[in-house]
């Protein structure tokens, strides 16, 4: 069976090869890796990239979410018929299940079964810009929302919640250090570009402890909660993590274990590509090689065997290495959901021309001084249910 999370240490760090494997592709010239190295591409022809489809997401039950962000989106892709629904038959599990988030029945083939799914293209270019709109200008200004630079810094909230990205890029330092002696006072332009690394919604996590507080939480946006509920109703929004990745930035290998329950994780990806990585903590091979060797003997031919069996293992992929692209959305249920994984790479130049000028574009140009932040950003969604 699947490990739950109280049965994983959220300290423990991931195995010597993997922390090689994924330093390994952090440090490797993008366009080197780009041509070297076989990637687990979901927007390729589904006869070569690796992945089956499990189902579809029907087009109604997305024209619902996309109308809890707007009466405007209700019909946003009406024309595009509905989603299909990815798997790679590497993340294992030994039971049947049944999905009822995505409103399909999982299936066990060969001992291998979907439990990491994702849906290339689910959100379209409006409904992406949408969705910065409400996490960067509305959710980021709100002062019940934590970001990393909460433990050491005051931060100069604009009024009335209006958008960071109202203040010029060329005000002085406002963000003042807590401790002068430690830190530095920061800019809006050095903020918003390089030391901004993440905002909390809802749920906020203790990354010191890695433990969620016991005190009641802020108020996850409805807006979002509603539109990720019509989605993935079997995870409950309660805690969100949006992250701010530039070119350069990484994120180490972990595991999510700090929830009370097992709900599958919901993750959106905007604007530039990015390697995501993720490897089984066993794998369905490792599980009936073990039962195998319970059941032998110790006798030398049958020693010749194993070793040979093992020799075979090493050379069997270990791991996913996931091209995300904007728009993209991945769900990981069952043996994912406890599966050790990071992104070892954000990919320069590959924002999609729709968001390279964001926050500009608006009709009173009222961000047009921050034109092309987007540009080299990725921005990350990470919803979770917390209890």
């Amino acid at each position: 069976m699947a490990p739950g999370a109280l049965d994983l240490d959220a300290h423990e760090q991931p195995s010597d090869q993997m922390k090689a494997e994924w330093k390994h592709f952090s440090r490797l010239d993008q366009n080197v890796l780009l041509k070297a190295t076989p990637l687990d591409d979901p927007r390729l022809p589904i006869e070569h990239s690796g992945f089956c489809v499990s189902g579809h997401v029907p087009r109604a039950q997305i024209s619902e979410a996309f109308s809890h962000l707007g009466p405007e989106f209700a019909k946003e892709g009406a024309d595009d018929g509905d989603a299909p629904i990815l798997y790679h038959p590497l993340l294992p599990a030994q039971q049947n299940f049944i999905i009822t988030t995505l409103q399909l029945q999982c299936f066990q083939t060969h001992l291998l079964i979907q439990c990491l799914l994702i849906l290339p293209s689910l959100i379209p270019p409006s409904i992406q810009t949408h969705l910065l709109n409400t996490m960067i200008h509305r959710d980021l200004s709100n002062p019940t929302h934590q970001t990393n630079l909460h433990l050491h810094y005051s931060l100069p909230y604009p009024p009335s919640s209006s958008s960071f990205f109202s203040l010029s890029p060329d005000s002085p330092p406002t963000f003042l250090p807590k401790d002068p002696a430690v830190h530095n006072p920061l800019s809006i332009k050095q903020v918003l570009q390089r030391r901004l690394h993440w905002v909390t919604l809802g749920g906020q996590y203790d990354w010191t402890n890695r433990v969620y507080p016991e005190a009641p939480p802020p108020g996850f946006p409805d807006d979002l909660a509603s539109f990720l509920k019509a989605l993935f109703p079997e995870t409950l929004a309660q805690a969100a993590i949006v992250n701010f990745y530039t070119p350069g930035d990484t994120m180490m290998m972990h595991r999510d274990v700090s929830e009370e329950i097992d709900k599958g994780l919901v993750s959106l990806s905007f604007g530039c590509d990015c390697l995501f990585m993720i490897a089984p903590s066993r794998s369905a091979n490792d599980e009936q090689d073990q039962n195998d060797e319970q059941d032998q003997d110790q006798g030398s031919e049958q020693n010749k065997d194993q070793e040979s069996e093992k020799d075979k293992d090493e050379e069997k992929k270990k791991y996913l290495l996931l091209r995300l692209r904007s728009g993209d959305a991945i769900y990981m249920t069952k043996e994912s959901r406890y599966a050790w994984h990071g992104v070892p790479k954000v990919m320069k130049g590959t924002c999609p021309d729709y968001l390279a000028n964001w926050p500009a574009g608006g009709e009173d140009g009222e961000f047009d001084q921050w034109k092309g932040w987007m540009e080299n950003k990725r921005i990350n969604l990470n919803v979770r249910q917390m209890r």
